[in-house]
């Protein structure tokens, strides 16, 4: 379950600060409507106003937050539709990205996430260690193809993509087992990259992204409520950000 902790109480640095911030949106923690006031943030993150504002000016440029004049920034409606929005472009760049790469991809680097798939998917218990490895996988996978496409624009594309996507991860964990299914889909990419079907790994690949799309939307559905619908009091770990106003 998302926690205000996990945002507001570890050290920042500017690097993760977009993190933060994102997987303040999805986790349910700043509301549509809601207006990120950038003294408070600096306050709660722990660092000076600047980072804050070139973080909100780099989540409004996706759409997150929208930057008004003469009241700054205001969290944006989003919601399930917008998240499988996200996931539709997503298939459609790695999908590409997956058909292009199959001639060039190593066969051995193929080949060895295929048997970490498998030898993942053949564990009974799943604890942390089993979510980093999973992850791990994961990240290499998406990253092998996105390097071995031949097209660097679509390359850049595919990680700004796939940074984005990670946030979304991280709110959700393994909730309904979802990294089970996704390791499974890897496997019939990988399956298909090594066999040389490029259509059908490329197939797989969309198939896999749209299948995961849906589920983050659905997980993440009573996440997606009005600023007034949830008390400040709980969305800020019981300390009500009004008095500071």
């Amino acid at each position: 379950m998302f926690s205000s902790s996990t945002v507001l109480a570890e050290p920042v640095y500017k690097p993760d600060l977009v993190r933060r911030m994102l997987l303040a949106i999805f986790g349910g923690l700043w509301k549509e409507g809601e207006r990120l006031r950038e003294v408070e943030l600096a306050d709660q993150f722990g660092v000076s106003r600047t980072p804050v504002r070139e973080a909100l000016q780099e989540i409004a440029s996706i759409g997150l937050i929208e930057l008004k004049p003469n009241c700054g920034a205001v969290v944006a409606s989003f919601g399930p539709r917008e998240i499988e929005e996200i996931y539709e472009v997503r298939a459609l760049l790695e999908s590409e990205a997956t058909r292009l790469a199959c001639p060039r991809v190593s066969s051995d680097d193929v080949k060895r996430l295929l048997e970490e798939s498998k030898a993942l998917l053949a564990v009974s218990r799943h604890g942390k260690d089993w979510t980093r490895r999973a992850w791990t996988v994961d990240h290499q996978l998406h990253e092998m193809l996105a390097m071995a496409c031949g097209n660097r624009r679509l390359a850049r594309e595919v990680a700004d993509y796939t940074g984005f996507v990670q946030i979304i991860r991280e709110t959700l964990g393994n909730r309904n087992r979802v990294q089970d299914h996704a390791i499974a889909e890897h496997i019939a990419i990988l399956e298909a990259l090594h066999a040389g079907k490029a259509d059908r790994a490329a197939d797989a690949m969309r198939r896999h992204i749209l299948s995961a799309g849906k589920t983050a939307a659905e997980a993440l559905r009573p996440n997606f409520t009005k600023a007034g619908d949830v008390p400040r009091q709980r969305r800020f770990g019981g300390t009500s950000t009004a008095a500071r106003r």
